[in-house]
């Protein structure tokens, strides 16, 4: 999901106090898809907030051209970029193609691009 090299984690984010913990929710920057975690060790919000976003930066993906932290629904896989600044399109005859899907539904053409991936 994450590059090494994508900039500090800084998804649109709330942080809740609950009770005996903290709980942090972080948002997709297309949609607001919601990711929540709980961090029932940390004393202060900082470092609440800290340990939060080490584990919800796995569940989002960073678009290098506009700095979006996005959701896997909002990401084009085979351009590293969100769907904002790289649709799901096939190349073949120009339909929209859902995410995850390995073939266009229209035309039947391969979608994935290995050679792209690390």
């Amino acid at each position: 999901m994450t590059r090494p090299d994508s900039p500090a984690f800084n998804a649109p984010h709330r942080l809740l106090c609950r009770g005996k913990g903290w709980q942090a929710v972080f948002s997709c920057g297309l949609c607001g898809k919601e990711y929540a975690v709980c961090v029932p060790q940390a004393d202060q919000p900082e470092q609440a907030l800290t340990l939060a976003a080490a584990e919800a930066k796995l569940h989002f993906n960073w678009c290098r051209h506009c700095g979006a932290w996005v959701c896997d629904e909002h990401f084009n896989e085979n351009r590293g970029l969100c769907t904002r600044c790289a649709p799901r399109i096939c190349a073949a005859c120009g339909a929209g193609v859902p995410a995850g899907d390995q073939f266009c539904t229209v035309c039947g053409a391969v979608q994935f691009e290995p050679s792209r991936h690390p």
